[in-house]
């Protein structure tokens, strides 16, 4: 069996902690997006939705990935492409 990514294991920890408050869920995805890897953060996601392939059952992946995809909302992205307007010439 292949080795599981810590960011996924920390997420699917945080998220068996979890009760239906808001405070506390804002709090597991303040500390997974704490570091600001994207690249990390998209390996957990990529390792939990295999976790999910091999068992549909399985609702701690799928509460992990649901706050796994919550910090990846909360870091961003940086986009290439500079969108401000442009003098012409």
């Amino acid at each position: 069996m292949a080795t599981r990514d810590p960011l996924a294991e920390e997420a699917v920890v945080l998220a068996g902690t979890l009760d239906s408050g808001g405070e506390a869920l804002e709090a597991a995805v303040e500390k997974l997006a704490q570091a600001g890897d994207r690249e990390a953060l998209e390996r957990a996601q990529n390792d939990l939705v295999q976790r999910i392939h091999l068992r549909s059952d399985d609702f701690q992946a799928t509460a992990a990935l649901s706050l796994v995809n919550k910090a990846l909302a909360a870091v961003g992205w940086t986009d290439p492409y500079s969108w401000k307007h442009r003098r012409k010439p």
